[in-house]
């Protein structure tokens, strides 16, 4: 899935349709931390990093065994992040990032050209059964 979500939280709903629906494939579980996950950066990039009422990108895959979704804002650098920040770090910053490290196996946060991109990791095992 790959989709553009306007710069307005009452797409958000639509946003974890779309998710659950293209998670399918993977256990019941899983799918509900992703789309909370998900669900939980996306609000923070409309909210905090849609510089401007510009859309957030937002893609997820499911390769192997794994999901991994990425939202891509067009605001500023995240406050207190640093491109050498780590998980330990970012971790004082509030409760979203405590909720995340819960919910997927990998948090990544990084600024590209366009903006601040946050990149989940969830493991899932064979034929959608969770691995961890």
């Amino acid at each position: 899935m790959e989709v553009s979500v306007p710069a307005s939280p009452s797409r958000l709903a639509g946003l974890r349709r779309a998710a659950r629906a293209d998670l399918r494939g993977v256990s019941e579980e899983v799918a509900d931390d992703v789309v909370l996950a998900l669900s939980e950066v996306a609000t923070n990039a409309l909210l905090h990093g849609s510089s401007g009422g510009q859309p957030i990108q937002v893609v997820v895959h499911i390769n192997n065994d794994w999901v991994e979704a990425s939202v891509l804002d067009h605001g500023p650098h995240p406050p207190g992040v640093s491109a050498d920040s780590n998980t330990d770090e970012l971790r004082a910053g509030g409760r979203g990032l405590w909720l995340l490290l819960r919910l997927v196996d990998e948090v990544r946060v990084e600024r590209v050209r366009l903006g601040t991109r946050v990149t989940l990791r969830r493991a899932i095992g064979p034929a959608g059964t969770l691995a961890r």
